[in-house]
C-alpha cells in the first residue's frame, strides 16, 4: 500500500509519521472502546495477525492495552452463547404467558362491562341531540358551531371506547411471539458464529450490540435496543451492576495474544 512519510524538523529531530492514503482493511475498528476511560482500542496488523491497541492516559488503570483479534472475538462468542434463551427459559415463557392471558382476561372482561356503559350514555346524548337538534337552536341552548363542536367530541368519545375493546390476548401473544422469534435468531447467530470469518462477524455484531468495553479480562457490552430483554435476563443471573454488566461466566483468564 503506497503511503506518504512525512518527516517534521522545528527546531529538533521528531519522530517519522506515517500517513496512509487509504485506511486498510481491519475489521472491527471503532467499536471497541477501555471499559476505564473510553479511549478507542485502534486495529492493526502485525506479522499478518491483526491486533488492537488503545493509547489509554498514564492514569488508566486497565493493564488490557494490546490484544489479538482471536481474543476479542472469542469474547463475542461467549457472550452470544449467553444472550438467547434456554429451553428452560422457553417453557417458563410460555406457562407465564398463559397465565398472564388469563388475567388478562379478567381484567378486559370487567373494563368491557365499564366501556358498554360509557357508550350507551354517549349514544343516548347522541340520540338526544339529533333528536332535539332544532329546538336546542332555537332556545340558544348551542349556537350552530358549538352543536358540531359537542357533536363531534361524543362520537370522538365513543371512537376511543371502541378502538380499546380491540384490545385483545392476541397482541400480548404477538409479542412473545417476536421475543421467540428473535431468542431463535441469537442461537443461530451463536451456532454460525464459530465459522464465519471476521467480515461476517463484524455484521453480527453492529446488528446486536451498541457498545463494547473492555477491562483487563472482562468484556463489557450494551445491545441495542431490540435486544433488551435478553440482556435484561443476564443482569438478573449476573452482576447487578449496572446497563453494560458482565457475566461471570465470561471472566475466565485468557491470554493477551
Amino acid at each position: 500500500m503506497e503511503c506518504q512519510i512525512t518527516q517534521y524538523t522545528v527546531g529538533y529531530q521528531r519522530k517519522t509519521s506515517v500517513h496512509y492514503t487509504d485506511k486498510l482493511d481491519l475489521y472491527h475498528r471503532g467499536m471497541i472502546r477501555c471499559a476505564l476511560c473510553s479511549r478507542v482500542y485502534t486495529p492493526y496488523m502485525k506479522k499478518g495477525i491483526q491486533y488492537f491497541n488503545s493509547r489509554c492516559p498514564d492514569d488508566c488503570t486497565n493493564p488490557k492495552r494490546n490484544f489479538n483479534i482471536n481474543f476479542i472475538e472469542n469474547k463475542i462468542g461467549d457472550i452470544l452463547s449467553n444472550l438467547y434463551f434456554t429451553d428452560k427459559e422457553l417453557v417458563e415463557i410460555d406457562a407465564r404467558t398463559t397465565t398472564d392471558i388469563a388475567i388478562f382476561e379478567e381484567k378486559r372482561t370487567v373494563n368491557l362491562e365499564v366501556n358498554e356503559g360509557q357508550k350507551k350514555k354517549i349514544r343516548e346524548k347522541l340520540k338526544f341531540l339529533h333528536t332535539n337538534k332544532l329546538d336546542l337552536l332555537i332556545a340558544g341552548t348551542y349556537s350552530a358551531e358549538s352543536y358540531l363542536e359537542e357533536e363531534n367530541r361524543l362520537h370522538g368519545e365513543l371512537t376511543g371506547l371502541q378502538g380499546e375493546e380491540q384490545t385483545s390476548d392476541q397482541a400480548m401473544h404477538e409479542v412473545i411471539k417476536d421475543i421467540i422469534k428473535l431468542s431463535e435468531l441469537l442461537k443461530d447467530s451463536a451456532a454460525y458464529w464459530s465459522f464465519a470469518n471476521s467480515h461476517e462477524k463484524e455484521q453480527i455484531m453492529r446488528v446486536i450490540f451498541s457498545e463494547l468495553s473492555l477491562s483487563e479480562n472482562t468484556l463489557q457490552f450494551k445491545v441495542k435496543k431490540g435486544f433488551v430483554s435478553f440482556q435484561t435476563r443476564l443482569l438478573v443471573e449476573g452482576d447487578s451492576t449496572g446497563s453494560r454488566t458482565p457475566i461471570p461466566a465470561l471472566r475466565r483468564p485468557c491470554p493477551n495474544h
